[in-house]
């Protein structure tokens, strides 16, 4: 059995069971069942994990070394392990060198925008590299009756993203007083975390939020037709925009930093990975299913389907109008993120919370810290 964190209609599910269903069809003695992931996969997973019955394989959505590593089986000597592409390879890399997921693409992760809004409100995205050129920028949207940053709150993952993508830029790729080594070490600065939520509290008194923050759920219309300039969503938003309005011009730029000689930077992650549970009872037909999985047209497959570069070097994926997007180069860092890199496992409900509470001002931004740093000393110690 194999099961994901992508939900059955996800463009991903379905271009699986294509594969899946083609697998089963030269099989005599082997039937591969998928069972697509749901909103409660990573509690699911949680449970089966500490009853030690997890599923012959299943999607590590971004956590094959700090959540999963002890459960799966090392998949360096695979054939296909050469062409594990360089940009995911240190995201999924333990110290020995050892890696536990097949990536069939890779999360890039920038911040979409519309165009169109942007060059009305006469902002060049290209020139936006620290959090000071970002702040200019809304300003002079809000100045055209543009709502600058859409968050839909209904799905708090645009509130927790604040966090998960700004923080880098404020925190660890800082000279002056880098928070990273620190977080890894179980070391809470609170001083250092007070500069996050003042940020999110920017958002919310400059007006460069929409009012509906916390209820709203409707980033892909707002962004594709112009309601709205940024998103704190996946670029998957852009491809949903255009079903609004086919014409929007949209597309992603790199996050800012705010120091200005740290370059600006991509997250990058595990986007569709796989794993095969190191104690299955089928673990010969689990590892021969993945390595069929990881044949180049099967992940050409997967990674076009999440219109995202493939996470091996001998696949190619349809990016269409996003060829260039992600031609990335070598003019950016790129960091993994930051929950997953930097904090406790189950942090990640912690920055959706308090980020609402500062947006809706229940919170002030010392007590959303001290909520952070209260969770984050009970979590390292789990």
């Amino acid at each position: 059995m194999i099961t994901s964190n992508s939900h059955a209609q996800e463009p991903s599910s379905i271009a699986l069971q294509e594969i899946i269903d083609e697998y089963n069809e030269n099989q005599t003695d082997v039937n591969v069942e998928f069972i697509p992931g749901s909103s409660d996969y990573e509690e699911t997973m949680k449970t089966k994990m500490a009853t030690n019955s997890l599923p012959d394989l299943f999607g590590t959505h971004g956590w094959s070394i700090n959540r999963y590593k002890e459960y799966l089986e090392p998949l360096n000597n695979r054939e296909w392990a050469q062409y594990v592409s360089p940009a995911i390879k240190p995201v999924i890399t333990d110290n020995d060198e050892k890696f536990y997921t097949l990536p069939l693409d890779i999360d890039i992760v920038g911040l979409p925008y519309n165009l169109d809004v942007l060059e009305k409100a006469n902002v060049d995205p290209k020139s936006i590299k620290t959090t000071d050129d970002f702040l200019v920028a809304l300003e002079k949207i809000k100045n055209i009756g543009v709502t600058p940053i859409y968050l839909g709150g209904k799905d708090s993952a645009s509130i927790g993203n604040i966090y998960d993508w700004i923080v880098p830029g404020l925190i660890i790729l800082n000279k002056d007083n880098p928070q990273g080594e620190n977080l890894k070490n179980g070391i809470f600065d609170e001083k250092s975390w007070n500069e996050t939520g003042e940020f999110i509290k920017t958002l919310k008194d400059k007006g460069y939020i929409n009012r509906d923050a916390l209820t709203g759920n409707d980033a892909a219309r707002a962004l594709g037709t112009g309601k709205a300039a940024f998103l704190f969503f996946g670029t998957s938003m852009i491809r949903e925009g255009l079903t609004y309005n086919p014409n929007a011009r949209m597309d992603f730029i790199a996050l800012p930093t705010k120091d200005k000689t740290e370059k600006s930077y991509f997250i990058t992650g595990e986007r569709m990975a796989i794993g095969v549970w190191k104690n299955s009872p089928n673990k010969k037909e689990a590892l021969e299913f993945l390595d069929y999985l990881a044949k180049p047209e099967n992940v050409s497959k997967m990674a076009t389907a999440n219109v995202l570069p493939p996470g091996l070097t001998n696949a190619k994926s349809e990016l269409g109008k996003f060829e260039k997007s992600y031609d990335l180069g070598n003019q950016y860092q790129y960091v993994g993120f930051f929950d997953r890199e930097y904090l406790p496992s189950g942090s990640w409900e912690t920055l959706c919370s308090i980020g609402a509470g500062i947006i809706s001002g229940q919170l002030s931004v010392e007590e959303a810290t001290k909520k952070m740093k209260e969770d984050f000393d009970r979590l390292k110690n789990k």
